[in-house]
């Protein structure tokens, strides 16, 4: 959570504000473009073929993410009906946005090991543009990782749950309507009772420690 009324808290924010945009951006753009490849030539249309972040914040959610540290972008709204195979386009399009997230921050995380390797960066940064600029793949990362857990839990209206959908036997999908229709109820719970955060965590943390791995190699 940031307290933007401070003046530390706000640096803070401002300091994290690429990390937060570039996560934010390549989630939704990977949804318009397989929504795209699949069918659905509005995106195009739209403006959602782009890593332009103003195209995909939500300034709504953008307000919340920076008043109490939990947000939403622009969801991409997509016409299944262009899709050959319906449900499996839903599934292939909600997977494609976390799994966009997921792909960045190994990429970052290679790139940061090349970095260091090289000399380029060093673990202890010595210089403050050297510092910055470790810090700031690492927050990416970071952020990444987050999106990509935070994005898959399997509750509406997450990415998780149309994944979720699309394997579940037929006999049990009606579940998931009726998880829709308390979504906001469990949501509320969830984040209140700080349950939501102890769920995702030790996957968080699970897959930071399997990226840690590739620093340490």
């Amino acid at each position: 959570m940031f307290n933007i009324f401070s003046q530390n808290g706000l640096i803070s924010f401002l300091y994290t504000l690429p990390a937060l945009l570039l996560s934010l951006s390549i989630h939704e753009y990977a949804h318009a473009y397989v929504a795209y490849k699949l069918g659905d030539k509005s995106q195009k249309a739209m403006g959602r073929l782009t890593l332009d972040p103003f195209k995909h914040i939500d300034w709504i959610g953008f307000l919340c993410i920076a008043l109490v540290g939990i947000g939403w972008g622009k969801p991409v709204v997509i016409d299944d009906r262009n899709f050959k195979n319906r449900a499996k386009g839903i599934m292939l399009v909600s997977l494609a946005g976390p799994l966009a997230n997921l792909i960045l921050a190994v990429v970052l995380t290679i790139l940061l090991k090349i970095l260091i390797i090289t000399g380029v960066l060093s673990v202890v940064a010595t210089n403050s543009i050297a510092s910055i600029l470790f810090n700031m793949l690492i927050l990416t990362i970071q952020f990444n990782v987050v999106f990509a857990v935070f994005n898959m839990l399997p509750i509406p209206p997450f990415d998780g749950s149309k994944v979720l959908h699309y394997f579940l036997p037929y006999k049990y999908k009606n579940i998931m309507y009726t998880l829709q229709k308390y979504s906001f109820v469990i949501l509320l719970v969830l984040f209140v009772t700080n349950l939501g955060s102890i769920i995702i965590t030790p996957f968080i943390n699970g897959i930071m420690y399997i990226l840690g791995l590739i620093i340490a190699l």
